[in-house]
């Protein structure tokens, strides 16, 4: 590798780590206070008046919450002109505190909080992040452009579980796809989680009606830019989820049909259920209903006293 492309990709390096610092909000005394390294080192870097030690890198990736592995594949492919940017809008992909409510409700039906919900949706973000970015760096379409709708709701329903099961503190395990519940409980605690995924305004659904713990997340495709029209012909191939709900559900919560070309048959949770349970995500900007329905649910403002700041970005 000639000395020319070296230089590009560190500056490369440099740039999707910028990106990262300014979608996260943090200012150069911040992200050197996470990284442990001096304030002054990161101004230098992003000036271009020093390059990155490795150890350097690895405690900024660290500190962004990022895989070394990622920001070193996205500086490749911008230094080898596979892609313009090393990031594509994370700030609108960030959970933000605002979005989070209800956090007794969630705590008192599973024991998880809020920190627990934001890492696990964010984990998600991250990964299929990652998959897409490897496919453009192929010259291959995203994945929401390239398998059915239905795969990419289970994509999100797996990942979600196993990161939430990874920042649930012991309190759950990740049972084996396609396995009722989706959230074992780990013992001596007895509660277990069923997760369900739905897109756009869709009520989630199963194949039978078991009744239990429900935690139901919901989610539009919209650009990468985080730009969201609703319709399913302006639908783009970038997964937000604008809603998450918690519940307890008995078997005659749910709607049974057999429908031709379901596999079996279909358990759709009733509509008067569902709005019953507790709202514990909202994104209004990725509303997929008329304005109007944001009224039913919380208000933007964050209850006061849930989170310590710095806690969510």
């Amino acid at each position: 590798m000639d000395e020319k492309h070296v230089n590009k990709i560190v500056a490369a390096l440099i740039e999707v780590i910028t990106e990262h610092r300014q979608a996260q909000g943090l200012t150069y005394e911040q992200l050197a206070d996470r990284a442990g390294i001096h304030r002054t080192t990161i101004g230098l870097l992003e000036r271009s008046e020093r390059s990155p030690t490795l150890q350097v890198v690895l405690q900024l990736a660290s500190a962004l919450g990022v895989e070394l592995s990622e920001i070193l594949s996205r500086a490749e492919a911008i230094a080898s002109g596979k892609t313009t940017r090393g990031l594509q809008s994370v700030k609108q992909r960030t959970v933000n505190r605002q979005h989070l409510h209800n956090e007794q409700a969630l705590a008192e039906l599973t024991g998880l909080n809020h920190v627990c919900i934001r890492n696990a949706i964010q984990g998600c973000y991250q990964t299929l992040d990652t998959i897409d970015f490897q496919l453009a760096a192929h010259n291959t379409p995203p994945m929401a452009k390239l398998v059915e709708l239905a795969n990419i709701s289970s994509m999100i329903g797996n990942l979600l579980g196993g990161q939430i099961a990874v920042c649930s503190n012991g309190l759950y395990q990740r049972n084996r796809p396609h396995t009722y519940p989706d959230l074992l409980p780990i013992p001596p605690h007895a509660l277990n989680i069923e997760i369900k995924i739905a897109l756009d305004t869709n009520r989630p659904k199963g194949h039978l009606p078991k009744p239990g713990t429900y935690m139901t997340f919901r989610y539009i495709l919209a650009q990468k830019g985080g730009k969201y029209v609703r319709g399913k012909e302006t639908r783009g191939d970038t997964a937000f989820i604008w809603e998450g709900r918690i519940g307890v559900l008995e078997a005659e919560d749910f709607d049974v049909s057999s429908t031709e070309g379901d596999s079996g048959k279909t358990a759709v949770i009733k509509t008067s259920s569902f709005d019953a349970m507790s709202v514990f995500y909202f994104v209004p900007e990725l509303l997929p209903y008329a304005p109007g329905r944001s009224s039913r649910y919380p208000s933007h403002r964050p209850a006061p006293g849930k989170l310590r700041e710095g806690e969510l970005l």
